[in-house]
């Protein structure tokens, strides 16, 4: 019963969601340069990125941090893998792979909508594209997790996480250049949502995913290094 009470709940949300876009086409017929089923494209970008984020990322740091507060880390460490590999795949949320069911069948029924040719190459671009969005945004949970090395809590700063990741519905071109600029480079939520949806829907060319892979690539190497220098502060739990 727990298991589809949270199948509901990612119905509705879904709903709400495509309510939102009904209320917003109802008043116009674009925003900016996309349209209706580009912008349904882009949510099942963002809730796709949202059951992954939900699935595996979201619960293995938040375990991380409880293991770093109450001396438990100790365990992991001691353990023959990699650390970082370990903490960032213990534990999986399967329920939350609706999420990621759902915001593929509004990719696909918005490109059958849209009636555009796919091709092996654009789904390649694509799936590059998404996971590039999906390294970048594990190394900023894992800089998020590795904090708690110093940080007794924050809680507060995931949830400021999460309502910013709520721009991430919308495509960076709708915001002023400042914004837009911010959600690119500083909190990059348009290599997460908007850049894999533009590549899914022609709006982006092959040359586009040189910088989010490159992205991606320095992303993961500045969290991997941040996660070994906050290991060498662990004092461990007889600390």
């Amino acid at each position: 019963m727990d298991f589809f009470a949270h199948v509901l709940v990612a119905l509705l949300n879904v709903g709400a969601e495509i309510l939102g876009l009904w209320i917003i086409f109802s008043n116009t017929q674009a925003i900016n340069t996309w349209g209706v089923y580009e912008m349904i494209a882009l949510l099942g970008v963002f809730r796709t990125m949202t059951g992954i984020i939900s699935m595996l990322i979201a619960p293995n740091m938040r375990l991380l941090m409880e293991d770093i507060r109450e001396g438990r880390l100790d365990f992991v460490l001691l353990k023959p893998v990699n650390s970082q590999f370990y903490v960032s795949f213990r534990r999986v949320i399967v329920w939350r792979l609706i999420d990621i069911l759902l915001g593929l069948m509004l990719i696909v029924v918005a490109i059958a909508k849209l009636r555009v040719s796919i091709g092996l190459s654009q789904v390649a671009l694509f799936v590059v594209m998404l996971s590039a969005g999906a390294v970048i945004i594990h190394s900023f949970w894992l800089v998020l997790g590795t904090l708690a090395f110093w940080l007794t809590r924050i809680n507060n700063m995931e949830m400021v996480f999460w309502n910013v990741f709520e721009a991430g519905r919308y495509p960076v071109e709708i915001y002023r250049p400042s914004v837009r600029f911010s959600l690119t480079y500083v909190l990059p939520l348009a290599f997460i949502t908007t850049f894999p949806a533009a590549a899914l829907v022609g709006q982006t060319q092959a040359t586009g995913v040189v910088p989010a892979v490159l992205f991606a690539i320095a992303s993961f190497v500045a969290a991997s290094s941040f996660w070994r220098y906050g290991l060498r502060h662990y004092s461990g739990a007889s600390a």
